[in-house]
């Protein structure tokens, strides 16, 4: 190979090495793939070059193997960050702390309609029809919620059948939506309620103290909206109607005890915001207005032993 074909032949070796190096790093590989044609060009030249002369082609055949290589690298990794950024940007819009929490999403791909975003009443509505009953549960430690547990994912009617204590929880990515509650078994004489309402999400844990036995009563994804609400979590939309109420409650409010009455979470899924609203005797004139797919969390301090917990209500007025 004569001396000019001999530096054609690095040429190419050193830019199709270049544009190798940069092949797989995003942005950099768009000037690795002019690297790498160029390359390829020069390579075939060279061949020819060679050919003709009758000389070695070792140099231009490393070359154009360079640059072929880079080209097919560069191809490939800008496919799959293409489809990587894709598929974050689909997710990001897509995906709300309700619907992490293993819901089962509508199949986006085969109508205009299908391909709406779900609302958090129609994912929790799912999850309502995903609940299983259990029979007696033998509370020997934490209980996770899983589709492969005795307890999967589901809205269900919570009853202590043995013990007096604590519930308490760990949701998977709901962190504004807190398990806390007291409960007893029926009958007991602590004022505790005995059954409670409560949303459980794939990947979420149950920590019960001092509580042995319980049973799960699932709620069926078709329920009849009402204007009282016990203690547990309550689904606007499912178990109250949308709209503006003023609060009151059939319970005791102990003017003893100021600050001991109900507490409720309003949580919406769709802002990720929640808000407390305390009704006790000194805040009587309480205010709500409720949308579709918010949850609501409600306890009551039961100051009077003598009250069963589990018929007291917390009161809804229409307001207009």
């Amino acid at each position: 190979m004569k001396k000019g074909h001999y530096a054609l032949g690095i040429v190419t070796i050193v830019l199709g090495g270049l544009g190798l190096l940069g092949s797989l790093i995003p942005i950099v590989n768009n000037i690795s793939f002019v690297f790498g044609i160029i390359a390829l060009i020069l390579g075939i030249i060279t061949l020819i070059i060679s050919k003709k002369a009758k000389g070695k082609i070792t140099l231009g055949l490393i070359g154009t193997i360079l640059s072929v290589v880079t080209i097919i690298l560069v191809l490939v990794s800008q496919s799959f960050y293409s489809k990587s950024i894709e598929n974050a940007t689909k997710d990001a819009s897509e995906t709300s702390s309700i619907s992490s929490n293993g819901v089962k999403k509508a199949d986006t791909t085969s109508s205009k309609k299908d391909s709406k975003k779900e609302s958090s009443l129609e994912l929790l509505n799912k999850l309502a029809a995903n609940g299983k009953s259990t029979g007696d549960l033998m509370v020997t430690g934490t209980i996770t919620v899983g589709k492969s547990s005795e307890v999967v994912p589901g809205i269900y009617d919570l009853e202590i059948l043995s013990g007096s204590g604590n519930i308490t929880g760990e949701r998977k990515s709901v962190d504004s939506l807190f398990i806390n509650y007291l409960g007893a078994v029926s009958g007991s004489d602590n004022g505790y309620p005995s059954k409670i309402r409560i949303i459980l999400f794939d990947g979420d844990t149950l920590k019960l103290d001092s509580i042995s036995k319980i049973k799960l009563t699932a709620v069926s994804k078709n329920t009849t909206a009402g204007d009282q609400l016990g203690q547990g979590e309550w689904v606007v939309g499912r178990d109250i109607k949308a709209g503006t109420y003023k609060l009151s409650t059939n319970g005791v409010l102990d003017e003893e005890y100021d600050n001991l009455g109900w507490t409720i979470s309003q949580y919406d899924d769709t802002t990720g915001d929640s808000r407390d609203v305390q009704l006790n005797p000194s805040s009587k004139d309480v205010v709500m207005e409720l949308k579709d797919g918010q949850v609501l969390s409600t306890s009551y301090d039961n100051t009077s032993d003598t009250v069963n917990a589990d018929s007291v209500k917390l009161i809804f007025t229409t307001q207009k």
